[in-house]
């Protein structure tokens, strides 16, 4: 992954501990910030129309756990990527 780290690295908006937000490439870091504030802002796009609302702390939980795995399936992808053969090298 060292050859994804490129000098774009992303300000850390939401406090993710600093040990994994270094482990993530720039493009995940970007994933994070952006799913986070996506769900944070607009909680009614993620619930079925006659579901009750979230209180706001459950929801920043809940964006906060979806951010996170979205900026790791996106680590994941990226590793797949550079794995296959003749597509990139690592």
């Amino acid at each position: 992954m060292d050859k994804l780290k490129k000098p774009l690295q992303q300000d850390n908006h939401y406090n993710v501990p600093m040990k994994k937000w270094r482990n993530w490439p720039d493009l995940c870091q970007r994933v994070f910030n952006e799913v986070y504030s996506t769900m944070d802002q607009n909680q009614t796009l993620f619930l079925h129309p006659k579901a009750k609302g979230y209180s706001k702390a459950h929801w920043n939980t809940t964006a906060w756990n979806g951010a996170w795995t979205a900026a790791d399936a996106a680590q994941k992808a990226l590793k797949d990527i550079i794995k296959a053969k003749g597509y990139a090298k690592a």
